[in-house]
């Protein structure tokens, strides 16, 4: 086996080792994944590959390609969190796979290798394909379609851009018209750079037009003929329009904060930014390195303008800034030049600063409060920090590297299988769900965690007023789900208090009630 294949194998165990184990140990309760996931289970229930719903009602916030994929996982591992979260966690397999093929492709091994090591130290990044969200989906077909389209442009070959064509269209059908977007827009600024604008005037660039539109389009065209054009109101007006246009659901936030999620969401390496941009003609002569720069400003500017701000909206543009850095590592590595100590000093005291914040935070929250200690693991950040910055201040930029990258490893791994799943199993739905289902009927009173809908195998049926929940109880025997601040009206019907939760890292706390004496 050559040196490169041998690489390729050790680094795809790498991120086999930190995506996989532990899927299941973590309860779906963070809003989003939860939602998601009980709507494909509420499709594939129905056998229904058109009309999304979360709770009996038309869900439209995201296109179908990730309830697709979770249709599959339901049938290798049942409606389990593993079947919820399997597909998401290879994207993120491929994900690193392509990157580092493709970079290995348009750069050198080399390169290929510190990219994809700086992609595995992130823990946000891992994060995400943890998940059972359509963010995994649109990062891989994101970036697949950008690398693709990359090769074409570069060799002419027609199955790279039928290829990347692909790649767009199930991108869209990932999470919508952004896939297509921001891309298109990262490439066109690319060739423009490069003074090959002319090339996208082809009947080769029409023909994967057409393509992209094969793809994508009949299911918009199904679920709009399905729902009398509810879903494509709701997605493209409120889900795309309105939340560019202004914030929802309280994500806003300065124009700054998109590029400190980037910054943040890419630690370690993000603290190199500043250094890797540094003598910017030279350093972005390379095509390559061009075109990753186009989709990193593209992403985080039209992000920081938008009404709504989430550390998951330019995600996809990680890989690219992983290209940049990986750049700037090599380059340094290959040609033993020094590199500035404060970026290792920014890591060093951002790390300093976590294991406290993880202690404080953990402390404070109610559902928490005593396992405090947990947050001892963070300390592995500060070591690794502190190897990193002593190394570089003795011009050992390899050992630093090193030394960051198998800490931030040895953390990831903690993390995800046993900070996490220690902590995130105090939530209500966790500590009352055998109690629950012990009842035949289960009720919500004007909102309830949408992770109970996951869990229980009927739909909660939602009462928003005191008169007819009233109705309803006096001729059945039922489990009632609220938020503490209804329970003074709840009280008001004589119904016992089974459960008190405060929700894990929120706001808002969770009550059971029943009227069964």
């Amino acid at each position: 086996m050559s040196r490169n294949n041998l690489l390729l194998l050790l680094l795809m165990l790498v991120a086999a080792i930190l995506l996989i184990p532990g899927l299941g140990n973590t309860p779906l309760w963070i809003y989003d994944e939860v939602r998601n996931a009980e709507c494909a289970r509420e499709m594939y229930e129905r056998n229904d590959w058109i009309v999304p719903t979360f709770n009996g009602e038309l869900r439209t916030l995201k296109p179908p390609l990730h309830y697709f994929f979770m249709f599959a996982g339901f049938e290798l591992f049942g409606i389990t969190e593993w079947g919820a979260r399997f597909f998401s966690t290879l994207m993120g397999l491929f994900t690193f796979l392509i990157t580092y093929l493709f970079v290995k492709k348009h750069s050198s091994a080399n390169q290929a290798l510190i990219t994809c090591l700086i992609l595995l130290s992130s823990t946000h990044f891992l994060f995400q394909f943890r998940m059972s969200v359509p963010d995994p989906y649109l990062i891989f077909f994101n970036v697949a379609s950008i690398f693709t389209a990359y090769s074409y442009f570069k060799e002419k070959k027609i199955y790279w851009l039928l290829l990347s064509a692909v790649c767009f269209g199930l991108g869209t059908l990932a999470k919508g018209p952004v896939a297509i977007a921001l891309p298109g827009i990262a490439i066109f600024l690319w060739l423009l750079w490069e003074q090959k604008l002319n090339e996208i005037f082809s009947w080769k660039i029409l023909l994967a037009l057409l393509i992209v539109i094969a793809v994508a389009t009949p299911w918009f065209w199904l679920v709009n003929n399905a729902t009398n054009g509810e879903w494509t109101k709701g997605f493209f007006l409120e889900h795309n329009v309105k939340r560019f246009s202004s914030p929802m659901e309280g994500h806003s936030g300065l124009f700054i904060i998109v590029p400190l999620f980037v910054f943040l969401g890419l630690l370690p390496a993000s603290v190199f930014i500043g250094e890797s941009l540094k003598n910017f003609k030279q350093q972005f002569k390379d095509s390559f390195l061009k075109m990753a720069l186009c989709v990193l400003v593209i992403f985080i500017l039209f992000y920081s303008i938008s009404g709504t701000k989430l550390p998951n909206y330019p995600m996809p543009c990680y890989p690219f800034l992983a290209i940049i850095l990986g750049h700037f590592f090599t380059t340094i590595l290959e040609c033993k030049n020094r590199t500035k100590n404060y970026p290792s000093i920014i890591l060093l005291f951002v790390n300093l600063a976590l294991p406290i914040a993880a202690f404080i935070g953990i402390k404070n929250e109610i559902a928490t409060s005593g396992m405090e200690n947990i947050a001892i693991v963070f300390a592995l950040l500060t070591t690794g920090s502190f190897i990193g910055f002593w190394f570089n201040a003795k011009n050992n930029f390899k050992k630093s590297l090193i030394g960051i990258f198998i800490f931030y490893f040895l953390f990831n791994i903690l993390f995800f299988n046993w900070v996490y799943p220690k902590i995130y199993n105090q939530n209500p739905m966790s500590k009352t769900i055998a109690t629950i289902k012990k009842f035949e009927n289960v009720v919500a009173y004007q909102i309830f965690h949408p992770s109970f809908a996951y869990y229980l195998p009927n739909r909660v049926p939602v009462y928003y007023s005191l008169d007819s929940l009233q109705k309803f109880l006096s001729n059945n025997k039922a489990v009632v789900i609220s938020r503490s601040k209804f329970s003074e009206e709840l009280k008001k019907i004589n119904l016992k208090e089974l459960a008190v939760e405060h929700d894990i890292f929120e706001s808002s706390t969770t009550v059971v009630y029943t009227n069964q004496k």
